[in-house]
């Protein structure tokens, strides 16, 4: 198999067929009968399962994963890479924000320069401004404070060699981001750029609240400056509170020398004790919050537990790929077990 293309669907039942009556042309006119398309059903609660396995049945290139519950993106993204067997493998979203064409526009430069990875990179989205302007601020924050270089402006969008996701599959860490474990793989990257198009149909299942997730882990698995900032700020309010307690101490000895005008035996100062107190809580409390974000990150990690689990197959061999990213459900079902 040339290609294979690894597309997570959540609820997406009216952007499946879309989706599919637009790529597979584009497909067959490049690659004609060397290619799959592997649809992930991350526990979706419409129909969009019954039309996967309704696709698979017409093409037998149209494959069906399905896992037992809804686990995420990422997740979804990651099981579909299990069972992709391309020499290439293309990421794709359902909802045609990212144009199937712009997908093979990227399988050709991946070919052709014997690149591992290439990357879409957006030049203009079609969203709102607040929107624009938090990713256009993760992305730079990203570029700053990541340990490795962070391309901007590129999501999960992209083509990838056997070999580099042989690599990402391969890794041992549970809380995955494939945009940033693409990049810290290194191999031979390349980018192509496009603008990307409002939805085409149906709603945005990445909510704030999961793309906030999506940062967090974001910058709490590939840097470790927030962490060090945390003592960084322990260190500054030490200094700064030994500071004001030695210049406190000489207005106290000296009262022709005031702190900023302040003379410590005036008034008990009740304001400005209440406000400091509350300035410093919320410094320590950030500092903990911080360091909460990387204890979540490893509890997770040590329990070892896969990424997704996946119930059903559609159109896939029953030789299952089997390591310990995921884990499948046994086919036989209940009442076929002998006693």
């Amino acid at each position: 198999m040339k290609f294979s293309v690894v597309i997570p669907c959540h609820n997406e039942e009216d952007s499946i067929g879309l989706l599919l009556d637009t790529l597979k042309p584009l497909l067959i006119a490049k690659l004609g009968e060397d290619w799959e398309v592997i649809l992930v059903d991350d526990g979706s609660g419409d129909s969009t399962r019954d039309l996967i396995q309704a696709a698979s049945d017409l093409d037998c290139r149209i494959k069906g994963v399905f896992l037992s519950r809804a686990f995420g993106h990422q997740p979804a993204i990651f099981a579909g890479l299990g069972y992709a067997t391309g020499a290439y493998v293309g990421v794709i979203d359902v909802d045609l924000q990212d144009p199937p064409f712009v997908l093979l526009e990227c399988l050709e430069k991946a070919t052709a320069e014997k690149l591992d990875v290439v990357y879409a990179v957006r030049r203009n989205r079609q969203s709102s401004h607040s929107l624009k302007l938090c990713y256009w601020f993760f992305y730079r924050l990203m570029g700053l404070l990541s340990s490795h270089s962070w391309p901007l402006d590129a999501g999960d969008f992209s083509v990838m060699s056997h070999r580099a996701v042989s690599l990402l599959i391969a890794l041992p860490e549970r809380v995955r981001v494939l945009r940033g474990l693409r990049s810290w793989i290194g191999l031979h990257h390349g980018y192509v750029e496009y603008d990307r198009p409002e939805r085409a149909r149906g709603e945005s299942k990445y909510g704030f609240l999961k793309l906030m997730a999506l940062a967090l882990n974001s910058l709490f698995s590939f840097s470790h400056i927030p962490l060090r900032l945390a003592s960084l700020i322990g260190l500054l309010m030490t200094g700064l509170s030994l500071l004001a307690a030695l210049l406190l101490l000489a207005n106290r000895l000296i009262p022709q020398f005031t702190f900023f005008g302040y003379y410590i035996g005036a008034n008990p100062g009740t304001a400005t004790i209440a406000l400091l107190l509350l300035f410093l809580g919320s410094l320590l409390f950030l500092c903990l919050g911080i360091i909460g974000e990387y204890l979540r990150i490893l509890v997770d990690e040590t329990k070892r537990r896969p990424v997704a689990i996946v119930e059903d197959r559609a159109g896939l061999p029953t030789q299952a790929v089997r390591n310990d990213l995921i884990l499948e459900v046994d086919p036989v079902p209940p009442s076929k077990i002998q006693n």
